[in-house]
């Protein structure tokens, strides 16, 4: 399983509106899918304490790792953008 320097580098930034947002929309999905941070790790190819910390809106997140996760929670990246930006 990659980790994420293995999926793109994530800045150790501090929490910004559009992180929180992101992260808790990744979160909700992921419990309306029933899966665990473990599980959507694996879809993502992530590690789980990356899933952990972008929920929890920790740093700012690559494109690449976005995308990924979107992905891992069948959704298209745009859309999740979409609504976090309204």
């Amino acid at each position: 399983m990659a980790t994420e320097g293995n999926r793109g580098t994530a800045q150790d930034d501090s929490r910004t509106p559009i992180s929180t947002a992101f992260g808790q929309h990744i979160r909700q999905s992921r419990l309306r899918l029933g899966v665990s941070q473990e599980e959507l790790a694996a879809r993502a190819h992530l590690d789980r304490t990356f899933v952990g910390r972008v929920e929890r809106g920790e740093f700012r997140i690559s494109l690449e790792n976005a995308a990924a996760l979107a992905q891992a929670c069948g959704e298209p990246l745009w859309q999740i953008l979409q609504r976090i930006g309204e």
